[in-house]
């Protein structure tokens, strides 16, 4: 009996401590700085704190990190990936307050403007409530003209509660509100348009699919930003956007001009051209899908560093490369020769863009914004001076040949007012020289033995 109680009371008292051993594991959420603005650490703002080794444990692409405390002396970093791996590290109190102090001596702009993307998103989505959820409801709901402004007022005003609501149960990154603003638009044209496409829809069925790919689209990007950098999905909607673009511009040039049969005395004329408009949207369409997963390998895979700002800018030299191009079309130039001579332009301009801007420089999002202003400004001012030498007939090549020197001067000179920081990628020319080559090849080893490595 005494044995039986003595194990009894042993059991309680391990499984006491046991549960007092789990109490006490209690991590409480701590910010990055002393004013408590940053409990959420973005890959921009580590970036711009300059936080290394070896208080800051953490290298290689991330998507957020918190911070929390145990007992106030210990410190736990978790850390998400793009693969969805949370990583967990343990820092001292000497390396929390290194990071801190850091952390704390940045400027305003750069925390708050990363920390308010719950703002960016409703804001966000408030457009575009007013400008596609709500006239696609509108067009599918009703055919009169009250039925239709009851629908448009009620969504339009519904989404800024939604996304309200949204933001207020999940975090939302910048790269989240980026991808879901943009596919957000991008899919209510990809509803509307595969509606056309597939044929025999009316205007409220085109209606009703713009209303659903919309609504799909900013579900889309939510889910997919999730794991993304603020790079990733800039480039992501870029390359939708100019996949798009590049679409239409290709769809033109193979199109041509129309064919027409006249017989005499019988029906009107039948027009056909080489591709149909149903043909020419689904290509659009599937130029723009395709053109996602391509931007996103375009930071993830470049050799050089690749920042939001960055793939902004190139939106500057694809609208110089086909003012260029547009400079050498001809007075009596088809259709098909200027839609494929502006396509060009502008890719190359894109290409032009990375050599010179991206992998060079490191541009914050207002920099690219300002670097596209300053494009399109310098091409108004050459276009405006040309037109000036004959403001009756100006020459339309002189005067596109203008814009273009002009765009290409604005960008010199908001470059050189800008002065951004140098690209912080690995640098773009290495040769490394390997001196245990030389052993192997004295001593005829078989295989491939490198003496110089030449990387660029």
């Amino acid at each position: 009996m005494i044995s039986f109680r003595r194990l009894a009371t042993i059991g309680a008292l391990v499984v006491f401590a046991t549960n007092e051993a789990r109490a006490q594991v209690i991590e409480r959420p701590v910010s990055f700085d002393s004013a408590g603005q940053v409990n959420i650490m973005t890959p921009y703002i580590a970036e711009r704190a300059a936080l290394r080794a070896p208080w800051w444990p953490v290298s290689g692409d991330f998507t957020e990190a918190r911070l929390y405390t145990v007992n106030d002396s210990t410190y736990v970093l978790t850390v998400g990936r793009r693969t969805g791996v949370v990583e967990r590290y343990t820092i001292s109190a000497v390396d929390r307050d290194a990071i801190r102090a850091i952390v704390s001596r940045l400027p305003p702009d750069v925390i708050t403007a990363r920390n308010e993307a719950r703002n960016a998103f409703v804001k966000n989505q408030t457009i575009l409530g007013i400008l596609a959820y709500g006239p696609a409801f509108a067009g599918a709901i009703a055919d009169n003209g009250a039925g239709a402004t009851a629908g448009y007022l009620v969504v339009a005003g519904g989404t800024f509660f939604a996304a309200s609501e949204i933001s207020r149960r999940t975090f939302i990154s910048r790269a989240q509100s980026d991808l879901a603003f943009n596919m957000g638009h991008n899919g209510a044209l990809a509803g509307w348009a595969t509606m056309y496409a597939v044929g025999g829809a009316d205007d409220r069925a085109q209606a009703a699919g713009a209303f659903v790919g919309g609504l799909t689209g900013a579900t889309l990007g939510l889910t997919f930003a999730r794991n993304m950098t603020e790079a990733d999905a800039v480039g992501a909607a870029f390359g939708s956007d100019i996949g798009a673009l590049i679409g239409w511009g290709t769809t033109e040039a193979i199109r041509g001009k129309e064919t027409c049969t006249v017989t005499g005395g019988g029906p009107p004329p039948e027009c056909t051209r080489n591709l149909s408009t149903r043909t020419e949207v689904a290509l659009i369409l599937g130029s723009g899908i395709i053109g996602y997963p391509l931007g996103l390998l375009y930071p993830r895979n470049a050799r050089y560093h690749v920042t939001p700002g960055d793939i902004g800018t190139l939106w500057g030299t694809a609208l110089l490369g086909m003012a260029t191009a547009g400079t050498f079309l001809g007075d009596k130039s088809s259709g098909r020769t200027i839609a494929a001579s502006l396509t060009t332009g502008g890719v190359l301009g894109i290409i032009a863009g990375d050599r010179f801007l991206v992998q060079r420089f490191d541009h914050s999002r207002t920099d690219g914004g300002r670097v596209v202003l300053g494009t399109i400004a310098g091409g108004l001012m050459g276009a405006g001076i040309a037109s000036l030498t004959n403001t009756n007939n100006p020459d339309p090549h002189l005067v596109l040949g203008a814009a273009a020197a002009g765009g290409l001067l604005g960008i010199i000179v908001t470059e050189r007012y800008l002065d951004p920081p140098s690209d912080a990628g690995p640098p773009r020319f290495r040769v490394t020289f390997n001196p245990v080559s030389i052993a192997l090849l004295a001593a005829r080893t078989p295989g491939n033995h490198s003496l110089l490595n030449v990387r660029f």
